[in-house]
């Protein structure tokens, strides 16, 4: 036990700090006093420095408390929070100054999008404000040339907005849970409906290099030449499993895959990132780059792709870990999927430790370290004589990688959607190797359209097909009996 924790430093350091936000969360330390314990603890590890168990359990606390200390102060909102300031009137109206945060997102005649305020003016005062807004605009058909206006705004906009702002207690009594989460996930406390377009004020453009302006501009681009090539149901699917928006996939269509265990297959998660890592690394050996150099860029490129996607937990859970696998032979380590996945969840957490509770989260962790303990030790109960037919041996792989996952997964399943779903085992094995192939097509018909737009129909066409396949395969899956059953 001792090697292994060794071999895997990070894997402890995770459980430990995961432990620490738990304790926080329900036991309800407040900050002062867990920071009063880390200190403590800090100090014991100095002094213990030279005494084995003693250290290892001083350390123990000292990254428990820590983790304690930093999920109590992350719950701390600032006093010019906007949620704050908004809590003073009911469905007020103010002003508000910022800068837009996400593309804006347009369908049924409404325009929404994520502004970080940065001054709120309500009763004629001005205050200095912080903070999201998840802000939607009603576009009127009375008013042409205003809603013209919104439809050309984008990422990093500075705008000046006036209508109502609802805070906490309204989203939670009014959304559904799932649009609780989202907002919940990125820090929103606040939702603005403005009916009047024309009170929305352009000040500033999208000026600036950055990597996550980069990423906005790429996706536009990207989703574009989705939309051109392909009709809509192929080209909304296509969006969400190659630059994971989601917001556009029918409702039936996300329910047929929620009874059939398939819907992980709309999330960015390792498979893409290992494309866009292919992608990256093949364009680069066109122009003989040496392998070393390739590799630096490699990260950069894997960030930028994370940030198009809207750096979901499954997508920077398959970035940290794709650039930890990567780097690890350059640094003289042995890569290890084990450690990688404690690196991507110290991340994630420690840029949000309310992550930890978020079914997505657990989800996305829980599938992969089910893959990685229990695949192997199935694989091996099977004597390899007994799978020397090829596809015999590709069906049957399959089969115990999917039903890993489901094992790990099938649980907090039920608990959190109240969802049991048989088909899952079966389904997957055939649903994700043609997603696999739509996503293929797909990037390949994207990179084709700045080499070579001559080829472009040929993948199109591809991508389209895979996609129909896929979702008559599902909804066959949907079909069957006992498919799926709903808990009490």
């Amino acid at each position: 036990m001792l090697n292994r924790a060794a071999k895997r430093p990070l894997v402890p350091l995770a459980l430990i700090f995961s432990f620490g936000i738990c304790c926080a969360r329900f036991i309800t330390v407040n900050f002062t006093t867990a920071f009063i314990f880390a200190a403590i603890s800090a100090l014991l590890s100095f002094l213990l420095l030279k005494r084995k168990t003693g250290f290892d359990i001083s350390l123990f606390f000292l990254i428990l408390f820590f983790a304690a200390a930093f999920f109590s102060n992350a719950r701390i909102l600032p006093g010019r929070h906007i949620s704050k300031i908004a809590a003073y009137k009911y469905n007020g109206s103010y002003t508000v100054r910022g800068n837009i945060q996400t593309r804006p997102f347009f369908k049924n005649n409404t325009a929404s999008f994520i502004l970080k305020a940065k001054e709120v003016c309500s009763d004629k005062k001005v205050y200095n404000t912080c903070g999201n807004i998840l802000v939607y605009i009603r576009l009127r058909k009375d008013l042409p040339r205003a809603s013209f206006g919104v439809k050309n705004l984008d990422y990093a906009d500075e705008v000046i907005l006036s209508g109502n702002i609802r805070g906490r207690s309204w989203i939670k009594g009014s959304l559904r849970r799932d649009h609780r989460e989202y907002l919940r996930d990125r820090g929103i406390y606040c939702v603005m409906r403005i009916e009047n377009p024309a009170l929305i004020i352009k000040t500033k453009s999208n000026k600036g290099l950055s990597l996550k302006l980069l990423a906005s501009g790429l996706k536009g681009k990207f989703e574009g030449i989705i939309f051109k090539r392909l009709p809509y149901i192929p080209a909304v699917i296509l969006d969400a499993m190659i630059l994971g928006e989601k917001r556009n996939i029918p409702l039936p269509v996300r329910n047929s895959m929620s009874r059939t265990g398939s819907v992980h297959i709309l999330v960015v998660s390792g498979f893409h990132v290992a494309l866009a890592v292919f992608a990256v690394t093949l364009f680069l050996k066109l122009f003989r780059i040496p392998r070393a150099l390739r590799l630096f860029i490699c990260a950069p490129a894997i960030i930028i792709y994370c940030l198009m996607t809207g750096a979901s937990t499954p997508a920077v859970r398959a970035t940290v870990m794709a650039i930890a696998l990567i780097y690890a032979p350059l640094l003289k380590r042995e890569a290890d999927i084990y450690n990688s996945l404690a690196l991507a969840a110290i991340a994630i957490l420690l840029a949000r430790p309310s992550q930890l509770f978020d079914p997505g989260f657990q989800l996305s962790f829980a599938s992969v370290i089910s893959i990685a303990y229990l695949y192997p030790r199935m694989r091996r109960i099977f004597p390899e004589r007994a799978l020397r037919i090829k596809y015999a041996s590709f069906l049957f792989n399959g089969f115990l990688v999917s039903f890993s996952a489901w094992l790990g997964t099938a649980g907090l399943i039920a608990y959190y959607f109240k969802l049991v779903s048989p088909v899952a085992v079966l389904t997957n094995i055939f649903v994700v190797p043609l997603a696999s192939l739509a996503v293929l097509c797909g990037f390949s018909m994207i990179l084709m359209e700045f080499i070579c737009p001559r080829f472009v129909p040929l993948f199109a066409s591809s991508s389209e097909f895979m996609v129909s396949i896929l979702l008559n395969t599902n909804a066959f899956m949907a079909r069957l009996p006992g498919a799926c059953f709903y808990l009490p």
